[in-house]
């Protein structure tokens, strides 16, 4: 297995320390050739880095961010998640970093416990992991995560258990659930 064997347990097993030069980022999307459009908080960098690649002074600005070759096919940075970039030296005038850390669960639940979790991020976890720190068992948040699939249709179990319906074609979705829907009752009427 090689290079991919110590990379995936390096990854798994590695305890990320936030620093200055090396920030805890969101990714806000993949921009080809290795490169990840990347958003940091002016705030968490130290004021040479800011100067640097936040020329406006915005408490907000993005940057391109590159995965090294060692990480490339063995780990995946999905839109929305969190890595360590290493924004000490800026490799092009566009590219401002590297991913040092893909950051998994487990590292962001015990960065979370130590402390060591940006007060910025917190809400915003909870919203790409779908765990609210606030949500107690059995509330709305939970019910609304046992709905179902979305892309199916929902048999009212009452109606069929009152009225024997001879049609079986309505408890089956038809066709793509995400094209628009053409009312099949107005058709048949107009060619009537």
């Amino acid at each position: 297995m090689g290079r991919g064997k110590y990379t995936t347990q390096e990854a798994l097993e590695a305890q990320p320390e936030p620093t200055a030069t090396c920030p805890i980022v969101r990714v806000l999307g993949p921009r080809g050739q290795n490169l990840h459009e990347v958003a940091v908080a002016s705030s968490l960098v130290s004021p040479e880095i800011n100067a640097r690649l936040n020329a406006d002074a915005q408490p907000w600005f993005t940057t391109l961010a590159q995965l090294p070759p060692r990480f490339r096919s063995v780990l995946w940075v999905r839109r929305g998640s969190y890595v360590l970039a290493d924004l000490s030296d800026q490799l092009t005038d566009k590219i401002g970093g590297e991913i040092a850390m893909v950051l998994l669960a487990a590292q962001v639940k015990r960065l979370k416990q130590t402390g060591q979790w940006p007060s910025l991020y917190a809400d915003k976890w909870a919203e790409i992991s779908g765990h609210s720190s606030h949500a107690q068992p059995g509330s709305e948040s939970d019910d609304q995560d046992a709905q179902g699939n979305p892309n199916r249709r929902v048999v009212d179990d009452e109606s069929s258990d009152s009225e024997p319906d001879s049609d079986s074609d309505d408890m089956l979705p038809r066709g793509n659930p995400n094209r628009r829907v053409i009312d099949d009752e107005s058709s048949d009427a107009s060619s009537d």
